[in-house]
């Protein structure tokens, strides 16, 4: 898998599979390879799931696209792909249900970890600036200054991460990812 280059990580954007909400532990693995089914088959052509990790339900984080675990492996998304950022995906519908607490605390590390991995800085009101390379929101070539945890429709004409996951993305989750970092001596 393509790696964005050095220091080209500039922003953590937060999805959702729009997907039932209603599983159990056992059937996440099966969920998983759903989407990579979905992702890679016919309609998209992807070489492999568009997100570079999953939170489930019960908190679980799950290595999305191969090698996110070892780099900052591209992603690809619904409208294209922006690049320029790792993708976090919610497992479940959170247009109207939020998000567990036990997969909004697994969101707010894993956001931590790749913040901390990639030199992003989250605290709240923190953006960054890069040029696109091409969405259906954002063609290729326009300059977009967008918050350093952002939802999928910031960057691309959809309603994900759902209104109750964006709510987290624009309003909890910047003070609560930095309250996990370590303090800059």
């Amino acid at each position: 898998m393509q790696q964005e280059r050095p220091g080209d990580t500039r922003f953590l954007l937060v999805h959702h599979t729009a997907s039932t909400n209603d599983y159990d532990p056992g059937d996440v693995p099966g969920l998983l390879r759903g989407f990579y089914r979905f992702h890679t088959g016919p309609d998209r052509k992807w070489p492999d799931v568009a997100y570079n990790f999953f939170v489930d339900r019960y908190g679980t984080v799950w290595e999305g696209r191969t090698g996110s675990l070892a780099g900052p492996v591209m992603a690809d998304a619904t409208g294209g792909s922006q690049g320029f950022a790792q993708l976090c995906c919610f497992i479940g519908n959170h247009q109207v249900e939020a998000p567990t607490p036990e997969a909004q605390r697994s969101m707010t590390a894993l956001l931590a970890a790749l913040a901390d991995t990639y030199a992003i800085e989250t605290a709240p009101g923190s953006t960054t600036t890069f040029v696109s390379r091409g969405s259906n929101r954002w063609p290729a070539g326009t300059t977009v200054t967008t918050t350093t945890i952002a939802g999928h429709r910031d960057m691309s004409l959809t309603t994900c991460p759902g209104d109750t996951a964006y709510e987290l993305v624009r309003d909890v989750f910047p003070a609560a990812v930095t309250a996990l970092r370590p303090t800059p001596v």
